[in-house]
């Protein structure tokens, strides 16, 4: 019985060792067949696992020059060299900063670069609605609700274009744009407030 058992035993290591050496044949087989391939695929996953780590290398030094040229600006605007870094190394923090010395100042000019040249919706938009709000004008204030493409500052506009109506005593189109104004709004208790106060 122990001979059968001990027989069985090693016929079913005998099989798992010719299984196994088929495996490695038919692996072998695979390889010599598919050489080329494997090694092409091979360099292309190493060369792009190492662009990537230089790009994000690149990235991140960019990022610190250029937060460290923003804070030289935040003590001292009129440094030239760390304007043209910031420029060079993060367009969209420099196009930021230029909004911001361009709503400090209420520069026109440095406006309309913003709304020209950057490439980020939200801050244009600032800059657009900035520019119409910067004489009162109403004309520029309507351009700004029919043209925005976000109207993320439509309700302000609104608003704004409201109470130039009231001003000049046109209540009936002041009420009109009052009532576009949402009324999920935070400024539609102003409106309603100012409409009760035009009546």
């Amino acid at each position: 019985m122990s001979v059968k058992d001990d027989l069985k035993a090693i016929k079913e290591e005998l099989n798992t060792e010719e299984q196994f050496l088929e495996g490695m044949i038919r692996a072998e087989r695979f390889y010599k067949r598919y050489k080329k391939p494997i090694w092409i695929i091979t360099a292309i996953v190493i060369i792009l696992f190492v662009g990537y780590s230089v790009k994000t290398y690149i990235d991140e030094n960019n990022l610190k020059i250029a937060n460290t040229a923003y804070l030289k600006l935040m003590q001292n605007p009129n440094d030239k060299q760390a304007l043209k870094t910031l420029k060079n190394k993060n367009i969209k923090l420099y196009d930021a900063y230029e909004f911001q010395i361009a709503s400090k100042t209420n520069n026109k000019q440095l406006l309309k670069e913003v709304t020209k040249q950057s490439n980020d919706k939200i801050l244009k938009d600032l800059a657009q609605y900035q520019l119409a709000s910067i004489d009162k004008s109403q004309k520029e204030i309507e351009t700004y609700i029919n043209n925005s493409k976000i109207g993320l500052l439509r309700n302000m506009a609104l608003l704004e274009d409201a109470f130039l109506l009231l001003k000049n005593k046109k209540v009936d189109q002041a009420k009109i744009k009052l009532s576009l104004i949402e009324i999920d709004s935070p400024l539609d208790n102003i409106a309603k407030n100012l409409e009760h106060f035009s009546k």
